[in-house]
């Protein structure tokens, strides 16, 4: 699976042989993603196994994103912490 990080947040994370996080929040605005950030952050200095990490951010950010990791990835083995998107007016219409 490729993952477009170009409008998400990288952070450096060395642990369990990943390089780093990246954060990526869609259809959010750019202030709510580096509030999401700040709080990957947070976790990540105080949790130093992907584990501990996944733990955390439940705590934190109950059932609000999904985590994949990207260690096939020799060049840049990293985590992908994707939070969902608002939810939307529903559209009587259909």
């Amino acid at each position: 699976m490729t993952v477009e990080l170009r409008d998400g947040i990288r952070i450096a994370w060395s642990a369990d042989g990943f390089d780093s996080i990246h954060v990526l929040a869609r259809r959010r605005t750019r202030t709510e993603l580096e509030g999401y950030a700040r709080g990957v952050a947070d976790a990540a200095l105080l949790n130093r196994s992907l584990a501990d990490l996944r733990r955390a951010l439940r705590e934190a950010f109950p059932a609000a994103f999904d985590m994949e990791t990207a260690a096939h990835d020799e060049a840049d083995p990293h985590v992908v912490v994707r939070f969902h998107p608002p939810r939307g007016e529903p559209n009587p219409d259909f």
